[in-house]
């Protein structure tokens, strides 16, 4: 009979999702997130669960010798050594998809907030200061250019809503052109990278953090952006120059600055742009909702689940040649199997 598989968990979620694991195997949820405790408690696991804390790298990797499967609690997985991952034969998941939603309407929540100046009008009636309210005049979004930098399931949703609940012109740039049917339907138009920063009165980032898009926003690229423009990070910290948004705030060349993320995380004190009244930031909790955090618990859990019983996965993030796989391939049973 199948042993029940050993799960290493390094957060905790939505009882979906720990339900499913409790129910497929043995779960274990780590004591600390140094790479000491890591390192030492990983050791007979066979999947790996994690969020945003903890840094997945080689030497854990070699510590837990037989390891099948990590699986990444939402859809950045940066923190995650994918390359070595590989070479260790270990497969890594995640949940695309799941907070798509979510993340879209946070984007809108910092593009509105900026554009009727939230920020500051919260501030001067905290403050009791009613006559504030004329002090300012905001502006509507409706009508209005967005350029959308990276158009995967986040980056299309934004779309749609832009065009269909808000009339905007929709833009957007990506390496990857989406099929036909996926413009028509937010009937956006594709454009080149710096082309769409000149054109918008938006910009949103929804690309994932890579060599190619890191401090893709510098002065360079800011100074290609009209007056006025509003721009909005809700993908990856490090995608964007911090310092270098300051400045053009400083020079008045933004409207204002929206992002659910850092470079560094959490923020360290001193950070340029915390505690300005021409930004409006949250702490990454764009994801933080009911919806989104039980579609991640449950489809992160399946997905592991799916690996360690031979089942090639919906949401792979690299091929490994694994156990399971070969397994697989000369029609032999599974290592494990589900309880239920």
């Amino acid at each position: 009979m199948p042993r029940r598989p050993n799960i290493y968990s390094l957060t905790t979620m939505d009882e979906s999702g720990l339900r499913l694991l409790r129910e497929a195997g043995d779960l274990r949820m780590a004591t600390a997130l140094d790479p000491a405790t890591l390192r030492r408690e990983i050791v007979g696991a066979d999947a790996l669960v994690l969020r945003t804390a903890g840094v997945i790298d080689s030497p854990l990797f070699d510590a837990a010798r037989g390891l099948r499967v990590v699986g990444r609690h939402g859809v950045g997985y940066d923190q995650i050594d994918i390359e070595a991952a590989t070479a260790h034969g270990v497969q890594v998941v995640y949940t695309p998809g799941a907070n798509t939603q979510s993340v879209a309407e946070h984007t809108f929540a910092l593009m509105i907030g900026l554009s009727k100046h939230f920020t500051r009008m919260i501030a001067e009636l905290n403050n009791y200061n009613y006559n504030a309210r004329t002090s300012m005049v905001g502006r509507d979004i409706a009508g209005k250019t967005i350029g959308i930098v990276g158009f995967g399931r986040i980056g299309r949703r934004v779309g749609e809503i832009a065009h269909l609940g808000f009339g905007m012109n929709v833009l957007y740039n990506d390496i990857v052109a989406p099929p036909e049917d996926v413009e028509r339907r937010g009937n956006a138009r594709r454009m080149e990278f710096r082309e769409l920063l000149a054109a918008s009165d938006y910009v949103t980032l929804h690309v994932p953090l890579d060599a190619s898009t890191r401090r893709m926003i510098n002065r360079e690229t800011l100074a290609l952006m009209r007056p006025g423009t509003i721009l909005i990070n809700t993908c990856r910290g490090p995608v964007v120059d911090e310092l270098a948004v300051a400045e053009a705030l400083d020079a008045k060349k933004l409207w204002g600055y929206g992002a659910d993320v850092y470079t560094v995380e959490p923020p360290e004190p001193g950070h340029p742009l915390i505690g300005r009244p021409d930004v409006l930031l949250t702490p990454h909790s764009a994801a933080q909702t009911v919806e989104s955090l039980r579609n991640m618990a449950t489809t992160i859990a399946e997905e592991v689940i799916g690996v360690l019983n031979g089942v090639v996965p919906r949401f792979p993030v690299n091929d490994p040649i694994t156990v399971e796989h070969v397994r697989q391939q000369l029609g032999l049973e599974p290592l494990y199997q589900e309880s239920r």
